[in-house]
């Protein structure tokens, strides 16, 4: 038995001039909107995860210091 994937929809307001850019530059790349959105988004989340595990591996660097910490010890004011 073949189960179907559920999809969600998203309906975006977007600026007629972003709309015609995003459209524009998918069509240079031969592919829909949809398929170009679709793909950012992946890079987006790509790097955001890319970052977090970054920064987490610089956190576990031995002699490393909290930023907090750092500034706290060098008087420079921080919020």
């Amino acid at each position: 038995m073949v189960t179907a994937i559920k999809r969600s929809r998203y309906f975006l307001d977007i600026d007629p001039v972003l709309r015609n850019r995003v459209k524009a530059v998918a069509a240079l790349q031969g592919k829909t909107i949809k398929e170009w959105l679709t793909e950012a988004i992946v890079e987006k989340l790509e790097d955001d995860i890319d970052a977090r595990e970054g920064l987490a591996a610089l956190g576990e660097t031995e002699g490393s210091v909290p930023l907090k910490d750092y500034l706290s010890r060098s008087g420079t004011k921080h919020v």
